[in-house]
């Protein structure tokens, strides 16, 4: 892993001496901190985790609120446009993005250079109205969940900053190695967490997880389940045929699902666990510490994929 890594800085670190964008603003702020509008939270810890002091990072989305799904007042649109930098994930991101008038100059689409390595959401189970079982078939929104995907959208970031305040590249140079080493260290661990893993069969309750699959290797299956709702009977019927062939006994949540879901899920054998993506700012800690969180719930449920069988039901 740690020659993928080093690729990665490597390119940040030669792309960091490139010029200043013309931007009358800068001009005008002086020395002024950058101002950063970010729409979802990894992007502001990133842009936060690179830039230290010399970034003033703008994220408005209300807390509990998905940033995907959310519609931006005027105030935050405003905020946006007068932004020097806006920074985008390329995938899942906000529909008033490309409705509002932006300076797209001044846009980073973070995974722009590793654009063949986004995924759209696959499995997805709906029994939902007449149209039966169906896939939507939208773009994964959360690219993240993969750190060497985190690393690459780390490195588009510091190389815009980069190019507006040159005079600074050494400090997001330095800020960059240090986030590029926590998410190498990162990513190593869950490699062998799911090395050891192995093709036990786990649950995702939203197709949120296919990062995680697609770069670990994991044998999910997705489903659509709310957490903070009960699923109806004609979806738990559906768990049930999934079940005869995919004996899963592990289910991971976007946060903690109801404890009547999770005592449903218990009475079949399957453990719930969260596995929070983390798109939106955390009640504690950070983008960084809660990564860390799902990293040691993947290891215990590594530890615990060799116990007893799944009840019948």
């Amino acid at each position: 892993m740690r020659g993928l890594f080093a690729v990665v800085l490597g390119c940040a670190l030669s792309a960091c001496s490139g010029e200043a964008a013309d931007h009358p603003e800068n001009e005008a702020r002086g020395t002024k901190a950058l101002v950063v509008y970010a729409t979802s939270y990894p992007l502001a810890f990133f842009a936060e985790r690179i830039g230290g002091g010399a970034v003033e990072v703008v994220f408005r989305v209300p807390e509990g609120v998905d940033p995907a799904h959310w519609n931006a007042d005027p105030e935050t649109i405003a905020r946006a446009q007068q932004a020097d930098l806006l920074l985008r994930h390329g995938a899942g991101d906000p529909a008033w993005l490309d409705l509002a008038s932006l300076h797209r100059d001044r846009v980073v689409d973070t995974t722009a250079r590793v654009r063949a390595r986004l995924l759209r959401e696959t499995g997805v189970r709906h029994q939902h109205g007449p149209e039966g079982e169906h896939s939507h078939g939208a773009w994964a929104g959360t690219p993240w969940l993969d750190p060497t995907l985190a690393a690459a959208q780390a490195e588009a970031i510091a190389e815009a900053l980069a190019a507006s305040r040159p005079e600074q590249a050494d400090t997001f140079r330095s800020n960059l190695a240090a986030l590029l080493l926590d998410l190498e260290a990162l990513d190593e661990a869950q490699v062998r967490a799911a090395a050891r893993l192995g093709d036990a069969p786990i649950l995702y309750s939203h197709p949120a997880y296919a990062y995680l699959q697609a770069r670990y290797g994991l044998n999910g299956r997705s489903l659509v389940w709310e957490p903070d709702e009960l699923p109806p009977d004609a979806e738990w019927r559906a768990l049930g045929r999934l079940l005869d062939a995919h004996p899963a006994r592990s289910m991971l949540w976007e946060a903690e699902p109801l404890p009547e879901t999770r005592a449903r899920l218990a009475a079949l054998g399957i453990e719930s666990r969260v596995h929070a993506p983390c798109a939106n700012r955390p009640e504690a800690g950070d983008w960084l510490a809660v990564m860390q969180e799902n990293r040691a719930g993947l290891e215990a449920l590594a530890a615990a994929s060799g116990s007893a069988a799944r009840p019948s039901r």
